[in-house]
């Protein structure tokens, strides 16, 4: 058969999402967006040597799957164990079978990797990579698995990393051992990205919060029919680039890293205007032994017109006693009261 001849620009995948606005949307991925990611991964210094072995555990049907899990590994070289429908609490039997080099997961799988009784007294100096996608990783959760891996021999620290369907998957992420506690890693080679105001859109200095927008060659072509949201998402801004408005709230330190603080539309605004982002009280919370996972939402100012206030929704560990809840979460209360910052701190904790 004739070789068919390579188009860029031309669509090679439509990934399905729900993209910044929760409504399903078809990304349109093009062979130079896909091998954009590639080839940022190859050449950005990763510990990988070819015939190393790459465990594939994210569906193929989502971008992150099918660029970061599938033809990332398979352009570096590795042997791909790919699972067609991975199931969760098999995670630890899965790392036990194939001892891998290289994996890629959420938090979730990693936290269910944690507690999994095939690797529970298993040295993992087998592997020497793993990423982390896909979700927010609060630095209460990160914490643990940093302590985690150092226990069992794993080489390098997490490896998180950023990005959404609309930028091919990957944006930006930490390499080896460099690496910063709560960030998502440095952008990636071909891509720029940087922190705009969300409102005045004006590009904002180092350490400033706002949007994170990104531009570069692994963006999207844009969404499958639907040129509103497109044109929503990818803006063209006053230096004649076209970037990908994330929906992000984050800023970049003095050395490049970049840090994500939450969504937009998830900050939680009090009625002094202050702005409240859920994953700090979320992260802080998350440092107690007890808690397996914290959720921080916003409820309405009683005595004002306008406003919210956040309120933490704690789950513990299993095996707690039913009878300690209480002090559990009067406890946290009053950690919460005095480490964190006067109008950051919420006016509840519940624990189920």
């Amino acid at each position: 058969a004739e070789e068919a001849p390579y188009v860029g620009d031309a669509t090679m995948a439509i990934a399905y999402t729900g993209g910044t606005t929760g409504f399903p949307k078809g990304v349109m991925l093009t062979n130079d967006s896909v091998n954009s990611v590639s080839y940022n991964f190859k050449y950005a210094g990763l510990c990988a040597t070819p015939g190393e072995r790459f465990l594939g555990i994210i569906p193929v049907f989502t971008s992150y799957g099918m660029v970061c899990g599938m033809h990332m590994p398979l352009c570096m070289g590795t042997e791909l164990v790919l699972i067609p429908r991975f199931v969760p609490t098999t995670i630890g039997k899965l790392v036990k079978q194939f001892r891998p080099h290289h994996m890629i997961s959420t938090p979730a799988f990693y936290e269910i990797l944690m507690g999994s009784k095939e690797v529970k007294n298993m040295d993992l100096s087998f592997l020497i990579t793993m990423g982390s996608g896909g979700d927010t990783m609060n630095e209460g959760l990160e914490g643990k698995l940093q302590q985690f891996m150092r226990a069992h021999k794993i080489r390098y620290p997490l490896a998180q990393g950023y990005g959404m369907s609309e930028l091919s998957a990957a944006a930006s992420f930490c390499v080896n051992d460099r690496y910063k506690p709560g960030s998502v890693g440095i952008p990636s080679l071909s891509l720029t990205v940087s922190v705009f105001h969300p409102e005045t859109g004006e590009e904002l200095n180092i350490g400033e919060e706002g949007e994170i927008c990104v531009t570069g060659p692994s963006m999207m072509k844009g969404y499958f029919n639907n040129k509103e949201e497109t044109e929503y998402v990818m803006r063209k801004h006053a230096d004649g680039q076209t970037w990908i408005h994330s929906g992000d709230i984050g800023y970049i330190d003095e050395d490049g890293f970049v840090y994500i603080q939450g969504r937009v539309k998830r900050m939680i605004t009090r009625f002094d205007g202050h702005k409240v982002f859920p994953i700090t009280i979320e992260s802080f919370i998350s440092e107690h032994d007890a808690v397996h996972s914290c959720s921080v939402i916003g409820v309405d100012d009683r005595e004002r017109l306008q406003g919210q206030y956040p309120m933490a929704v704690i789950e513990l560990n299993s095996g707690i006693d039913s009878s300690r809840r209480d002090e559990i979460c009067r406890e946290i209360y009053a950690r919460c009261q005095e480490h964190l910052e006067q109008r950051g701190k919420p006016v509840a904790v519940v624990c189920i």
